[in-house]
């Protein structure tokens, strides 16, 4: 995450004519001849950093040589989402985010009184971090995230907090808020929270799943209920086949690290279980395959790692879905 900090007395400029980047520093595709790469802010993502509401957060748009820049992930998010748009189609996504909470070196989870064969639920050591767990939780309610639940992972040390659904846009900003503000928060009580997807052999890897649900564009009504297989409208089913058919190519986007293929197809943890996929299947309500289907109205997509750029999982998953 790259930023820069804008006093509020020259925030008008800003939005006038954005804040300056060298793109080969932020590592996009330019070299450093290439001039200056803008920030143009999105005035509608403005957010008060809870823990230091003095600071205020905006996502921004990247704008080249007066255009937008092609490879910037917020601007391929919102140009696959015109694209769905225009077959009559909108995505709301749902992101679980996973991630450990472990030493200020990150050596080894933080809680060393963390230590069952299958930790997944534990009470005890969900409470031992409540100052961490509820600081962020709260902060999520006074943003309106709308916070449902928070539980101990399947690994020592991990953790996942879910809030609501939500445009895909407006979901992804919010991931990637989640981060920064999960990695503060923890820096503030000594810790660390690391989003790499395994960064211990014998454990869980943490994934990014993303419950998605398609609507009527107009309406807004939710179109995936119809009376194909495991309940799903045609739509629904095709969108899903996309997905399936392009999970190899996805993957680079999904999975873009080194690391991200010690979580899929691994071997299986402490726990006894990967929760990962290793194969492009479709299922109900089952934890191992690539997309799950709970209901009627959703569908899980169970690919992603916390290391994939959340503008460029939605689009490649609404880029999929398209192709279906």
């Amino acid at each position: 995450q790259r930023s820069k900090l804008v006093p509020a007395s020259r925030v008008g400029e800003m939005a006038e004519g954005g804040a300056g980047f060298g793109g080969f520093a932020a590592w996009l595709d330019q070299d450093p001849s290439m001039g200056d790469l803008l920030a143009m802010p999105d005035p509608s993502t403005l957010t008060p950093l809870p823990w230091n509401p003095r600071v205020g957060w905006l996502s921004c748009d990247l704008v080249w040589q007066g255009a937008e820049l092609d490879q910037g992930p917020r601007n391929v998010l919102r140009k696959t989402l015109r694209s769905l748009e225009a077959r009559g189609l909108a995505m709301k996504t749902g992101v679980e985010c996973e991630f450990f909470l472990v030493d200020a070196d990150g050596s080894a989870p933080a809680d060393a009184a963390d230590v069952q064969v299958k930790p997944c639920y534990d009470a005890h050591a969900l409470l031992r971090r409540f100052d961490v767990i509820s600081e962020m939780m709260e902060a999520m309610e006074a943003l309106g995230w709308g916070p449902y639940q928070a539980d101990h992972e399947d690994a020592n040390g991990q953790f996942e907090i879910n809030w609501d659904f939500d445009d895909a846009l407006k979901t992804a900003d919010r991931v990637v808020f989640f981060k920064y503000m999960a990695r503060s928060v923890a820096e503030k009580h000594g810790l660390r929270a690391t989003f790499m997807p395994k960064p211990f052999q014998n454990l869980t890897g943490s994934g990014c799943h993303a419950h998605v649900s398609l609507h009527d564009a107009g309406t807004g009504k939710n179109v995936c209920s119809g009376d194909g297989a495991l309940g799903l409208s045609d739509a629904a089913r095709h969108f899903v086949a996309g997905v399936l058919g392009d999970a190899p190519a996805l993957a680079a986007l999904t999975n873009p690290t080194v690391n991200s293929y010690k979580r899929l197809n691994a071997a299986n943890t402490t726990s006894g279980a990967t929760w990962s996929p290793n194969a492009a299947t479709w299922a109900g309500n089952n934890r191992s395959s690539l997309i799950r289907v709970p209901d009627d109205k959703r569908f899980e997509v169970r690919l992603a790692d916390m290391s994939t750029n959340p503008y460029l999982h939605a689009a490649s998953i609404a880029a999929a879905g398209l192709g279906g």
